[in-house]
This record gives structure tokens, C-alpha cells and sequence, in this order.
């Protein structure tokens, strides 16, 4: 198990907005219509969710593979799995903005206090976040 410390979890929370656009574009990318059949096996009942493009599924595979990508659903999943441990209303919303990929400057603005504050309460967060017993 990988150990996430205030900082790391303080970046991730940074860049979770990022990640979750990447992935889906990595997704898509990799995406198969699969192959045509012309004649009678057109006619003849086809398996459902499974792609018959050997390149395509290779390609998938490396993709899944590549330790990059793999670290980066592991973080977000991370998050995901905790997010919830955070119960005060105004640090949930703060989550949800800085989630969303905004600064804490424009956190700020939206709730009307210094984006020193919004730091001071994303460092509580990630605390929050790491510390709920496992």
C-alpha cells in the first residue's frame, strides 16, 4: 500500500480535475467500432462488450499497463474512496470547487475570504482525509 502524506494528498486533490479529464481522453482515444462481417456471419448473433480488434486490445492492454496512468487512477481512487470523511459543510464545498479545478484565489472569491484561508482549510481537509482510522 502506498503511503500519502498532507502534501501528496494536497496535490492530488490539485490535479484531480486534470487526471479525470486525461483519463477519459485516453479512453476515448483507444475506443474500437470493432470489425465489420459481410455475409452470413453478419447474420449470426455476435458476443456483447467484447472487442474482436486484436490491435485495439493490444493497444488497451499497453495503456492499462503503463504505470503512469495506473498511478494516477490509484491516486483518484484514493481520493474517491475518502472524500466522504469530510463532514463540514463549508470544507466539502471547498473540495467540491477545488475538484472542479478552480483556484483557491476563486474559491475565495465565490465564498468571500482570502485564498490563505482556503489553503489553511484544504491542509484540514487532506489532514481529515488522511487521518480517519483505515
Amino acid at each position: 500500500m502506498t503511503y500519502y502524506d498532507i502534501p501528496k494528498i494536497l496535490e492530488i486533490i490539485k490535479q484531480y480535475n486534470i487526471d479525470i479529464k486525461t483519463l477519459a481522453e485516453r479512453r476515448k482515444e483507444y475506443a474500437s467500432v470493432g470489425v465489420t462481417q459481410y455475409g452470413i456471419e453478419s447474420t449470426l448473433p455476435k458476443a456483447q462488450g467484447v472487442n474482436s480488434d486484436v490491435v485495439a486490445n493490444e493497444a488497451i492492454r499497453h495503456v492499462e499497463d503503463n504505470m503512469f496512468f495506473a498511478n494516477m487512477e490509484t491516486e483518484i481512487k484514493y481520493l474517491q474512496d475518502r472524500w466522504d470523511r469530510v463532514t463540514n459543510e463549508t470544507d466539502a464545498q471547498i473540495l467540491s470547487l477545488r475538484l472542479d479545478g478552480l483556484s483557491a484565489r476563486e474559491i475565495g472569491r465565490i465564498l468571500r475570504c482570502t485564498d490563505r484561508t482556503i489553503h489553511v482549510r484544504l491542509r484540514r481537509i487532506a489532514e481529515t482525509i488522511k487521518s480517519y482510522p483505515q
